[in-house]
Order: structure tokens, then C-alpha cells, then sequence
């Protein structure tokens, strides 16, 4: 396992990026009993919605601000008090990803959540609210991975996505398959409006497999974990903040190298199961309560909710991975750096920046600012087997984020450029998302002043 090195963000910066937070207070001069409902995935909408609407209605001056449950499973009510001695809301309903863009197209919800994005027949049906791909509408809330757990007790430390395909399938139904005892796989999955599910279902089961018929099938992750968690022979897959007393298995793309999720693999997105964690607000006539609280989700202060919460924030943190099977001239190159928490990633035959890398540009140029030091940007290429321009690209790429960069204050000199080509891929599957992954630019760090380090 990866031992990593949090460095302390300096007080005096923190404080600083939360002087820059802006809220818009004049909104509560006379807001509506009711601001604003969120629908969408049970992910988002068990404990991180209702905590970030809390600490916003706080942040804005509201008082008593807490969460209710309510008659309704899945469905939780905020509330607070407003000067006039008024009692206002927030209505956030969990009940799956693809319930949050039906409610937005019903008129049901102002503002949708979900654990994947949005597809393409649902952008197409909600077009009359603007484009929800833009980067006015999609917001990333947070970062999550997927994480395949199993009985503390079980012995398995380690699978490939294909041997987890298999066992969710129902191909291997037996633990002495794996190497344990023989007794049968009992499986747990989430249902079929979870945007948990339909990650699963691309990322691991694909166009091959199809899920088991024996499988019991869940509403809720928490649910889920806790049934891993008292049933010795299961295995299941939850939200990475709700794996509880279960064990998380370390996963591996193929031949890859195997990875747990933690902090910097699922941060990175270089765990094989991470996933990205999104808001959907129309960007034609906004629910301005929903657009400020969208504001706050992804501020210095909303993220610290979303790692309060057991999410990982975008926040940029650097740490300090051990690295052993690595290359040497990389490890060489990468001396004296830590590694930041952030990766940019790039689609095929593209060097466009998505909404998320837009918003990451702003943290890093910001980040350097309050901590001031160089950065070294590491490109890498898919697998493709042999590419003689494979370098090449990679450094690119390196080269597209640097530019953002400096249009974004960063001082020219300030950063480096390595292409490293086709080598350390994440995953050898030549799938689309397979080959976004590979094509990848990690950020090093090297501070001017050392700064204080806690173990994790």
C-alpha cells in the first residue's frame, strides 16, 4: 500500500482562499419558504447535499440551520430561520441518479445530482434549460471511488476488474476460485436508479457481462455495506465513503498495477474505480438560490465538507507517494516533488480542457500563489503499443496545461514540462474511458520554503 505524506496547507493561505469566498447575501432579503429542491443520486443526496445546503445556509447568515428527515425514505428536509423569524428550506430527494435529470425535465427539482454524467438522450431531452454539458451547468461536487468491499475476515486482498466482472456476473461463484475457502459468493449490488450502479456497469461489467440474477440489490450504499460487513461470504460495491467495517479490496486493471482507494489514487482518478461526482443547474433561467449554493459546493469551504463528509475534495493538496516499481529516470525526475492532488486528463484527438481541469487551472494557479514554488508538468500517452509519437503527445499535453496556466497568472518560468510517453498506463483496456485515463498530465510540486508534514 501506498504510504503517503499530507503536507499542512499554511494557515495564512487557507485563510486568505476563504477571504476570497463570496456569497450572495443580498439574495435572503426576502427569499420564498421553499429555495430550491436537489434530486438525484443517493450518493450525493445521503449526507454531502445536506450538509453543504446546511453550512451555506450558515455561510450566508441564516440561523438554526439543520438537517430533518422526513415521512419519505431517501428524502431530507434543511431548514433555518431567517430574520424575519421565518422558517425557510432546502429539499434534497436521493432516489438515483436518473431521477434527478426526470425531475429537472418534470419541473420537479431545480437543481440534479449525480454520481455519473449526464447521458446523451437526457441532454438532448433537457436542451430547452440550456446545454447541461456547459460549463455554466455542470459542476464537479467532489470525487468518489467505487470501492469493492467485502467481509473484514476475507483473506482476498486483491482482484482485476475482469476477475470482479466474473464474480458479479455469477462466473465465479465460489471463494476457493479466488484461492479461499469453498463456500458460494453471495453478491450485493445497488439498484438500477443508482448512478453507483451504472459506474459499475460501464466501468467493470461493460458490454461483456451482465449482472447475476442472484444478485440482492440495494437502494442505499450504507445499506449495502453493512450487509458485506455482517454476511462472511459477500462482496459488494459502495460509494468510498461508505465502506464502514467492510474491507476494500486493492483493484487492478488487467495487467496494471494493483491500487486501493485512497486519498491520492482516487483523487488523481488513477484508481481504477474513481468517479466523478457532478451538479446539474440549467443555465437558462437559474434557480438563483440553487446557482449560489452550486457556488458554495465548490469553494475552499464547500470542499472541506466534501472531505468532512469522507469524500475526496478538489482542493489542491500535495503529497508524498512512495515509489518503487517506477522507472528510474521518472523517479529521478520527480526527486525533491510532491505530487499534487490533481491529474488533467484529455479526450481522444482533443486538448480542450472539460469543466473540471477549467476549475482545477483556477486552484492550482491559486494554490501557487498563497504557496509559491515550481511546477513540473508530467504528460503521459494511451498504450497503443508501439508509438514513435507517443513522447511527443505527452508533452504536448503537458504544454496545453501549462499555457492555461499562464493565462491564469502563473509566472512563465515558474513551470517545467516532461513528456514521458506511453509508459506507467493506469489500465491496458483499449475502451474509451481505458485509453482517457492513460492520457493523463500528473503536476509535481517543489515549494520554495519546506513546509510541515503529518503522516497519514
Amino acid at each position: 500500500m501506498v504510504r503517503l505524506l499530507l503536507v499542512m496547507v499554511l494557515m495564512a493561505g487557507a485563510a486568505s482562499l476563504r477571504a476570497n469566498e463570496q456569497l450572495t447575501s443580498s439574495l435572503f432579503v426576502d427569499p420564498p419558504d421553499v429555495l430550491f429542491t436537489i434530486q438525484g443520486s443517493n450518493t450525493i443526496g445521503a449526507r454531502l447535499a445536506p450538509e453543504l445546503v446546511r453550512d451555506w445556509l450558515m455561510a450566508v447568515g441564516l440561523q438554526q440551520a439543520q438537517i430533518q428527515s422526513t415521512t419519505v425514505e431517501n428524502e431530507q428536509r434543511i431548514v433555518a430561520l431567517h430574520s424575519s423569524g421565518r422558517q425557510i428550506a432546502v429539499n434534497v430527494k436521493a432516489h438515483g441518479s436518473s431521477s434527478g435529470f426526470n425531475a429537472l425535465l418534470n419541473g420537479e427539482a431545480d437543481m440534479a445530482a449525480s454520481s455519473r454524467q449526464i447521458r446523451k438522450q437526457e441532454r438532448l431531452a433537457l436542451v430547452r434549460f440550456g446545454d447541461l454539458m456547459s460549463a455554466l451547468s455542470e459542476t464537479v461536487v467532489g470525487i468518489d471511488g467505487i470501492a469493492i468491499v467485502v467481509h473484514p475476515d476475507n483473506p482476498l486482498r486483491q482482484l482485476t476488474i475482469g476477475q470482479v466482472a466474473r464474480i458479479f456476473a455469477g462466473e465465479v461463484s465460489n471463494w476457493s476460485e479466488l484461492g479461499g475457502e469453498d463456500r458460494p459468493i453471495v453478491v450485493h449490488a445497488r439498484d438500477e436508479r443508482s448512478g453507483t450502479w451504472d459506474t459499475f456497469r460501464k466501468l467493470v461489467l461493460g458490454k461483456t457481462y451482465s449482472l447475476t440474477s442472484a444478485a440482492i440489490r440495494f437502494e442505499s450504499n450504507a445499506v449495502l455495506s453493512g450487509r458485506v460487513t455482517a454476511e462472511p461470504d459477500a462482496i459488494g460495491f459502495v460509494s468510498l465513503n461508505t465502506i464502514g467495517q467492510a474491507r476494500a479490496l486493492a483493484i487492478a486493471s488487467g495487467e496494471a498495477r494493483a491500487l486501493l482507494p485512497d486519498r491520492l489514487t482516487v483523487a488523481t482518478e488513477d484508481y481504477a474505480l474513481a468517479r466523478r461526482l457532478f451538479l446539474y443547474l440549467p443555465s437558462v433561467r437559474p434557480n438563483p438560490y440553487a446557482q449560489d449554493f452550486m457556488r458554495f459546493a465548490v469553494s475552499w469551504l464547500g470542499q472541506q465538507v466534501v472531505d468532512q463528509v469522507g469524500y475526496i475534495p478538489q482542493n489542491v493538496t500535495p503529497l508524498s507517494p512512495v515509489l518503487d516499481d517506477e522507472p528510474l529516470y521518472y523517479r529521478e525526475q520527480v526527486d525533491h516533488y510532491y505530487r499534487l492532488s490533481v491529474n488533467f486528463r484529455f479526450y481522444e484527438g482533443k486538448a480542450r480542457l472539460d469543466n473540471k481541469a477549467l476549475k482545477d487551472i483556477e486552484r492550482l494557479a491559486l494554490f501557487l500563489k498563497e504557496q509559491p514554488g515550481r511546477l513540473l508538468l508530467v504528460g503521459f500517452a494511451e498504450n497503443k503499443g508501439y508509438n514513435p509519437n507517443a513522447k511527443l503527445l505527452s508533452r504536448l499535453r503537458g504544454r496545453v496545461v501549462r499555457q492555461a496556466l499562464i493565462r491564469e497568472g502563473v509566472p512563465r518560468g515558474r513551470v517545467d514540462v516532461l513528456g514521458f510517453g506511453a509508459y506507467l498506463t493506469l489500465t491496458d483496456q483499449q475502451t474509451h474511458s481505458g485509453k482517457m485515463k492513460n492520457r493523463r498530465v500528473e503536476v509535481w510540486y517543489r515549494p520554495d520554503a519546506k513546509p510541515a508534514m503529518e503522516t497519514l
